[in-house]
């Protein structure tokens, strides 16, 4: 009789951990969806606080170069990855692990190529430079760490396995 959990004590240990898997849960849903939008507003964000210190504040101009830049990189990274202008179905993927999402390479990077480009173009120029090479750079090296980390990841339980 002495280790028995009351009833009405085990409902609310229950109920609590079904909270805790449920809060788990989404903000692991939230925080997946989140990572590619975050990590690209900590690229371009970064790159623009470092272009407004080097370059001076923008013009509507110079903004709308940065955009243009951003949009150009985007546009011929997707026709890349894509190989058509055309729609294509494209299969979920699982989601990134917490390693693949952790964008210091990737967000890094990003910044310290646009940091250069400022350094050799004129301040039109480096405006849209700045666009295009933190949006370059930030979705190349992130792919690029999405592989490595989902390849170490792969090896490490295939050597788990014994295979």
């Amino acid at each position: 009789m002495g280790t028995e959990t009351p009833a009405p004590a085990a409902d609310a240990a229950r109920a609590r951990g079904a909270r805790r898997r449920g809060l788990r849960r989404q903000l692991s849903i939230t925080a997946a969806s989140a990572a590619g939008p975050y990590g690209y507003t900590l690229s371009i964000g970064g790159s623009i606080a470092l272009a407004v210190n080097h370059l001076r504040g923008p013009s509507l101009a110079d903004t709308l170069l940065l955009v243009v830049g951003a949009v150009v990189a985007f546009v011929l990274l997707e026709l890349l990855a894509q190989g058509s202008v055309a729609p294509q179905d494209t299969p979920a993927d699982e989601p990134p692990s917490v390693i693949g999402n952790a964008h210091i390479p990737s967000a890094g990077a990003a910044v310290c190529a646009a940091w250069a480009a400022m350094q050799v173009g004129p301040d039109p120029l480096a405006w849209a430079l700045t666009g295009f090479i933190a949006t370059a750079v930030y979705f190349v090296v992130t792919a690029a760490q999405r592989i490595l980390i989902a390849g170490a990841m792969a090896r490490r339980r295939r050597r788990r396995r014994g295979c």
